[in-house]
């Protein structure tokens, strides 16, 4: 019994997910890129070649019943090229833009304990920006609502309930 109550509480908080996620952003312009400083920093470690330091992004969180929204944009315009989406699912979105060459030759990534749904790799000449949602859980379902290139930078829109 108690295996049949955290199944449909699943599938309810779930079915809520999916229902109201896409019909929240259906009437929502895609993002703008902020007019302030991107306000998350990632370290990158380089493996070899010449890396840049830090790479930034923009993200903002809007809390709504039930749940929340976040919004990401990667700050990849001072390193590379646009970017262009290459691979997504409901739970991924993974783009790839063209290093600059003063770091064409960079060899590396850049991760976050804080932001892990978020990573860098550097390596073939190219910057891949990823964002990786974590599987869901019955307290805890996530789904991307918007993925596309913004100003040559990659943007993801996702929601989370709770």
């Amino acid at each position: 019994m108690k295996n049949l109550a955290q199944v449909t509480t699943t599938f309810g908080i779930l079915s809520t997910l999916l229902v109201a996620a896409p019909a929240m952003t259906q009437n929502q312009p895609p993002p703008t890129i902020p007019r302030a400083s991107p306000n998350t920093t990632f370290t990158v470690t380089r493996q070899s070649g010449t890396c840049p330091r830090t790479v930034k992004l923009w993200t903002s969180f809007r809390y709504y019943e039930g749940g929340g929204e976040n919004t990401v944009i990667s700050d990849t315009a001072a390193i590379a090229g646009p970017a262009r989406l290459v691979r997504s699912t409901k739970k991924l979105a993974e783009f790839t833009a063209p290093l600059k060459s003063n770091f064409a030759s960079c060899v590396g990534q850049a991760v976050s304990a804080e932001d892990s749904n978020y990573s860098f790799r550097f390596g073939n000449r190219n910057v891949t920006f990823r964002v990786q949602l974590p599987p869901d859980t019955p307290s805890n379902p996530s789904l991307i609502t918007y993925k596309n290139v913004v100003s040559s930078r990659p943007a993801v829109r996702w929601a989370i309930a709770d």
